[in-house]
């Protein structure tokens, strides 16, 4: 700590004093379209299963590992990434992440087989896990405790965003006849919607270019008259008044862990960088920590083995009920009584000449889906930072375990679609809780780095989850669906546990 420590204004009475406005608008939209770039990112490979599969002869078992591999890049970037964002600052690291994620994208739409596609894809949920984590620490810091709720919820809600912007895209494209070929090449529609799904995560980065960096993060660096210039170009901004009016003059470190930077720390060998992150995950795991990084832990690995257990393979069931009902339009079946299904005997070689091997009408299910949490995402944004983190976290976490359980139940195409739609709307109600958790519980020299370790194990449990729908969705489907139930339950209850957040200062 400095001996000047106590002089002048703390960090929450300087960015109230900043007024509230333009720049947090901008802010909030840039941080939102980052957050849409990266669910584009996560579904548009569920979306592109069915018209993908003869292109890159896919099994099951394939698509599943497909998924998945883009979660386990995002476990590994997401660790990696976060860490450094906590050592060289969230903005940089942050634009690097982004354009990894749009290039990779953007690469694996032109290889031609499956062991290619896999890599690209991996790499670009490395992209997509560093994103993530970033976004909402650097987004949170730029906030006063009274608005952080609602402007984290918002930036939440841009999941669903990026989920309608892409099911939109997959409708413009994928149906038609787009693209070209060549000897050895081919270049066709769901390769266009590929690359047209990359271009978010490349446009953001470069916009991103125009924002400073975190005003908290310079402060925990001793870069004090850093963060006071950021604070005054963000006064003069929402306020229209001149820089030298804004009447904070000195920051004040109380109540934050300083951490000089000297040329090695900002500049250093990759062997630093090394040490510093282990020396920042190790400290999650100290006594004053350790509890609410355990439990942190575990309800971010069972609402995503829940969530995207279920949701990536929603394009797939969609897509298997609405062929079955073209050919047994009298019929009401659920999607685990179409594992036996073969379509007149055909199964075994149901690629189209075409490789449009997708039902419109499935897209349109995607689209009416993601739209679907609309409702929750605005209950979140209006009453985020009323009804408190918690009660959003278990609520939405218990309810969705129970409409998980109904997935198996329902009978017909249409009841598929409504429970989906009830299914997202309440899972997005939980993320959205515990995104604004994950930035408010844990101090700011250890935010960035506490949401990757986290989101490390919620990866584990997405990875988890695809796979094990991949592998048993054709044979034993009541299991996955009643795992995705228990574990959404079990994890809302946990909830309970967590410290209050709501309206209190960041550390």
């Amino acid at each position: 700590m400095n001996d000047d420590m106590d002089e002048g204004e703390d960090y929450e009475a300087a960015i109230t004093a900043t007024g509230y406005g333009p720049f947090q608008y901008w802010l909030i939209l840039i941080g939102g379209f980052a957050n849409a770039s990266d669910a584009i990112e996560i579904l548009c490979v569920s979306i592109l299963l069915p018209a993908a599969e003869c292109d890159l002869h896919m099994t099951s078992e394939d698509k599943g590992w497909l998924s998945g591999i883009a979660f386990i890049g995002m476990m590994v970037g997401g660790y990696v990434w976060g860490c450094l964002g906590d050592i060289f600052g969230r903005r940089s690291v942050l634009m690097v992440s982004l354009v990894l994620n749009g290039l990779s994208g953007l690469a694996s739409s032109f290889v031609q087989t499956f062991p290619s596609f896999l890599v690209f894809r991996f790499i670009s949920g490395v992209g997509v896990g560093g994103s993530i984590p970033l976004v909402w620490a650097y987004i949170s810091e730029f906030q006063p405790p009274s608005k952080r709720g609602a402007a984290l919820s918002i930036i939440a809600s841009f999941w669903m965003v990026g989920n309608v912007i892409v099911a939109v895209f997959a409708l413009v494209t994928i149906p038609y006849d787009i693209g070209f070929q060549a000897p050895g090449f081919v270049y066709n529609s769901w390769r266009v919607f590929l690359t047209v799904c990359a271009l978010p995560a490349l446009i953001t980065a470069i916009v991103m270019m125009w924002l400073p960096e975190s005003p908290m993060f310079l402060l925990t660096k001793d870069r004090k008259d850093e963060a006071l210039d950021v604070l005054r170009k963000m006064y003069s901004l929402n306020t229209g008044k001149q820089l030298y009016t804004y009447p904070i003059k000195i920051l004040s470190t109380a109540g934050l862990k300083v951490q000089k930077e000297t040329r090695l720390t900002k500049w250093g060998t990759f062997t630093s960088a090394i040490l510093q992150t282990w020396r920042l995950t190790k400290a999650l795991f100290s006594r004053s920590l350790i509890f609410t990084t355990s439990i942190m832990i575990i309800i971010n690995f069972t609402i995503q083995f829940g969530y995207y257990g279920l949701w990536l393979w929603f394009p797939e069931l969609f897509n298997r009920l609405e062929q079955y009902y073209n050919e047994h339009p009298y019929h009401n079946v659920s999607v685990c009584d179409l594992t036996e299904y073969h379509g007149n005997g055909t199964q075994q070689n149901t690629c189209k000449d075409d490789g449009h091997n997708v039902d419109t009408s499935a897209l349109i299910s995607i689209l009416i889906t993601s739209i679907a949490p609309l409702p929750a995402n605005l209950w979140t944004i209006v009453c985020m930072d009323k009804l408190g983190r918690k009660f959003f976290l278990v609520f939405s976490m218990f309810l969705s375990g129970l409409a998980a359980f109904g997935v198996y139940l329902v009978k017909s195409s249409l009841d598929n679609l409504i429970l989906a739609c009830v299914f997202g709307a309440l899972c997005t109600m939980g993320f959205n809780a515990l995104d604004c958790l994950g930035a408010e519980l844990f101090p700011t020299h250890l935010r960035s780095t506490a949401l990757a370790v986290t989101l490390m194990a919620a990866r584990i449990g997405a990875i988890l989850g695809t796979v094990t729908f991949g592998y048993l969705v054709d044979l034993y489907c009541a299991i996955p669906l009643l795992l995705v139930a228990a574990f959404l339950i079990f994890g809302g209850m946990l909830g309970l546990v967590l410290p209050n957040t709501t309206r209190i200062a960041l550390m």
